[in-house]
């Protein structure tokens, strides 16, 4: 958001998100539609009729992922915001001056926490402590890390090593011994045990 030219559609959007608690759960688009209309009424609306645009918020949205943008995690539940989202939305909530603007470290903090239980509930996480880390291939690895099974070797690593530093500031244990054998074996994964 530049200071002169105000909030974007992308501005009050990613923060309709974090007011409905997309900092830590997905959140369906029609409510964020309705929340983003309450925000700015006149610039999410239908063209001729006074309703929230839900198209409207699903295309910028859309676009906060694009032009090397990160901003919105996506599924078939609804959308959910990065880290970066967290951080983006919370300088606009401060920047509107809205009351309810959340403290940036308690929202990371929780979306950190959410991430790494629901790591701990993954199927790969499970069989790991059943069976250790041949029981683990990619497609199970990708899903974890939230990114495709082609998704290049860096971007493997990258979230495996986040998600392993948050669950060791977090003080668990297993999970950060099972990522940090993840990332071991992660070539080897990636290519079927050839190599």
């Amino acid at each position: 958001m530049n200071r002169d030219d105000g909030p974007t559609l992308m501005d009050y959007a990613l923060v309709a998100l974090l007011r409905l608690g997309g900092d830590s759960s997905m959140v369906d688009i029609e409510d964020i539609a309705v929340e983003s209309y309450r925000l700015a009424p006149r610039r999410f609306r239908w063209r001729r009729h006074d309703y929230p645009d839900h198209e409207l918020v699903r295309v910028v949205l859309s676009d906060a992922n694009k032009r090397g943008l990160n901003l919105v995690l996506v599924d078939r539940k609804g959308r959910m915001l990065s880290v970066d989202g967290v951080r983006r939305a919370t300088d606009v909530l401060h920047r509107l001056n809205l009351a309810d603007a959340p403290d940036l470290d308690s929202t990371l903090r929780r979306k950190s926490l959410a991430d790494l239980a629901r790591m701990e509930a993954h199927p790969a996480y499970l069989r790991w402590r059943l069976e250790g880390i041949k029981s683990v291939d990619a497609v199970d690895l990708a899903d974890l890390a939230r990114c495709s099974s082609s998704a290049p070797f860096a971007v493997f690593i990258d979230r495996l090593r986040r998600s392993q530093a948050f669950a060791v500031e977090w003080k668990r244990d297993d999970l950060a011994r099972f990522l940090s054998e993840a990332v071991e074996q992660l070539p080897t994964m990636l290519t079927g045990g050839r190599t």
